[in-house]
């Protein structure tokens, strides 16, 4: 009598487990690479609405719109597009932005101090010169800093 063994065809647990496992890897790897591209991508796209606002209170008083100038006011999550040479929080005039709620605003240093800037008529100078961070509120060490220049013009770095 002979006996034959037959092989079962299939996996063993450990090998199961072990498909499991670099699986489980992968997806964390490709979802914090991710989660890391959209902070940063809120990041920018943040930085680039402030300078955006910024510009248009510049552009406005450039233009002379309503015979006025415009500045904007910076908080710790909001941007205030003003109208005249002063920041009134009870101005009904006032356009309000909420930055993305990732990002803040820190370390504003303006000629003059306060946390507004009033472009001049004209020339679209301004005599609030000075930088401040675009930061992520999840990692404070990743930020942008924004620059604005006498001269009015207002840049990223």
């Amino acid at each position: 009598m002979r006996m034959t063994t037959r092989k079962m065809g299939g996996f063993t647990i450990l090998e199961i487990l072990l498909a499991l496992l670099l699986i489980t890897l992968a997806v964390s790897i490709i979802t914090v690479s991710f989660s890391k591209l959209n902070s940063s991508q809120v990041l920018d796209k943040s930085t680039d609405l402030i300078i955006s606002i910024m510009d248009e209170a510049r552009s406005l008083t450039l233009s002379s719109k309503d015979d006025t100038q415009y500045g904007v006011y910076l908080g710790e999550s909001q941007i205030v597009l003003f109208k005249g040479s002063m920041y009134s929080a009870l101005e009904p005039s006032n356009v309000t932005t909420d930055i993305n709620h990732l990002v803040g605003m820190r370390n504003i240093v303006l000629s003059g101090g306060g946390a507004s800037v009033v472009f001049k008529r004209l020339t679209g100078n301004t005599d609030e010169a000075g930088v401040f961070e675009v930061f992520l509120r999840s990692s404070p060490t990743t930020f942008r800093t924004i620059t604005i220049r006498a001269t009015g013009v207002v840049e990223s770095n």
